[in-house]
């Protein structure tokens, strides 16, 4: 019992949260999972994380998360074993987050950034997490403070591909590096990831295309049967080599605000375009309130039609629709206004316009939050 207690107040409990509602003001808009009904679920979130000391250099941290979008279902999203190899150097093993992002170790933690959610034209990537092994190393050089992690692992988990739908996605022999360089109220990001190995399965996929609901996995088949095995095999996602590349920076002196961030992700010889992404922000904080705007855009590169030659006209098309089912070319604009209603809670309103240049669509989506840390 007394091992038990003492190994008790050794653990070191944190948590945070956020109580979000949104809704659309058109009755056909949808936009990050939200429509013209009032709704709590998907913004909405509770994360709770306890780190132990197991000894002066080792120590064991995990984070359990409910998410309203994924119906309040307790997962864990961080559990990893970290060793301290010196003062400005570390090694973590286990289930990590990826950090793609200059906001991915806070992605989940709205207190921490000036947005209700992170710019979804950049922040977009299915997945967060992978299991495997990083080294983190801080060093000191003039007036500049460097931050390096290099990673390396594997993904396994299902993801949301086209439309919501879901898909088995894994990602083998992952590596990759982020270098932060921080001089004074000025922080500058790179970032660089790939997989020789990276495979989406589509049994499950379905899309419209041409009006008829076709399951890409049993018309990749069709096309194998057709003689055309090596258009199927560019289409499919198996075994490809993928790569993510991306760049940031953010100047904040506390007063004002500005920042962007631009990134690139390509599967090769899939129907996964290479997909560009950017977003430029800025705001201005007032005592105990703050006003931002945010503008963000997808620009994909749409397939070329002459790299899937079929010679039959209607299959052709069938191609051509296929190979860009996940293309989109969107603009986003946003404004917000925060206020600290807490030491360690905000609460936000954000108004998001969304310009599907593809369809011609266009969305708002009206949200609010309180997020909070404990």
């Amino acid at each position: 019992m007394s091992s038990s207690a003492l190994a008790q107040d050794q653990i070191e409990w944190s948590g945070f949260g956020s109580i979000a509602a949104g809704m659309t003001t058109g009755s056909d808009d949808q936009l990050f999972g939200y429509d013209n009904d009032l709704d709590f679920n998907p913004g909405s979130l509770f994360a709770l994380q306890a780190k132990a000391n197991l000894s002066d250099k080792l120590s064991v941290t995990t984070q359990i998360m409910s998410r309203g979008s994924e119906d309040f279902d307790l997962g864990v999203e961080w559990a990893y074993l970290q060793y301290q190899l010196t003062d400005s150097a570390s090694i973590n093993v286990g289930k990590l987050r990826l950090p793609f992002y200059m906001y991915s170790d806070y992605l989940d933690v709205g207190y921490s950034y000036h947005w209700l959610r992170t710019p979804q034209s950049v922040y977009r990537v299915p997945f967060d997490n992978y299991t495997g092994v990083s080294f983190q190393h801080n060093a000191f050089v003039g007036d500049f403070t460097f931050n390096t992690q290099v990673v390396a692992g594997n993904m396994q988990d299902d993801i949301n591909v086209i439309g919501g739908e879901t898909a088995e996605a894994e990602l083998n022999n992952l590596i990759g590096f982020n270098t932060s360089a921080i001089y004074s109220n000025l922080t500058m990001r790179v970032a660089y990831y790939q997989t020789n190995d990276a495979n989406i399965s589509t049994d499950t996929l379905t899309t419209d295309i041409n009006g008829q609901e076709v399951n890409i996995g049993d018309f990749l088949d069709s096309l194998t049967l057709a003689g055309l095995e090596g258009v199927a095999n560019e289409l499919d996602a198996s075994e490809d080599k993928g790569t993510f590349a991306g760049v940031g920076v953010m100047y904040d002196n506390f007063d004002w605000f500005v920042g962007a961030e631009y990134t690139e992700l390509e599967l090769e010889n899939s129907y996964v375009p290479k997909q560009r992404s950017a977003y430029l922000t800025a705001g201005k904080r007032f005592d105990s309130w703050a006003l931002h705007a945010t503008y963000g855009k997808t620009d994909d590169k749409v397939m070329s039609p002459e790299r899937f030659t079929v010679p039959d006209p209607q299959l052709q098309a069938f191609v051509n629709q296929a190979a860009n089912i996940v293309v989109t070319e969107t603009a986003y604009t946003s404004i917000g206004v925060n206020f600290n209603i807490a030491p360690s809670a905000v609460l936000k309103f954000d108004v998001t316009h969304a310009d599907d240049k593809l369809t011609d669509e266009s969305d708002v989506l009206a949200s609010a939050a309180v997020q909070f840390v404990f």
